[in-house]
């Protein structure tokens, strides 16, 4: 069975590789705070993919305690100091984990 999902947005076709997904995320859970945040834009654009892949709603990962939101926060230099590193690595790892019925969207064949 492959690990390639087609799904089309709009008038565009994008291909999915759960397999691809699943190293990434156990590659960025894995990392040390120093790495973490030394990757943060790569982190970020997971997150963001992930999120929509698992049709997660804005209003949990948007609001003031929300995952996209506290990771920009820590983009920042004038904001990293406010947000807990511990407490997102724990929420990104809760979020974003992986699970075979993660995909929400329709898939084409």
């Amino acid at each position: 069975m492959s690990s390639q999902i087609k799904y089309k947005v709009g008038d565009r076709t994008f291909v999915l590789d759960k397999k691809s997904i699943v190293r990434s995320y156990d590659k960025y859970c894995q990392m040390s705070d120093e790495d973490f945040l030394a990757d943060l834009i790569n982190i970020m654009h997971f997150a963001v993919y992930v999120c929509y892949i698992k049709n997660i709603p804005s209003k949990d990962i948007l609001s003031d305690d929300g995952l996209i939101h506290e990771l920009v926060h820590l983009m920042k230099d004038n904001t990293r100091k406010y947000v807990d590193l511990k407490k997102i690595r724990k929420n990104f790892n809760k979020t974003l984990c992986i699970k075979k019925e993660i995909i929400t969207f329709p898939k084409i064949n």
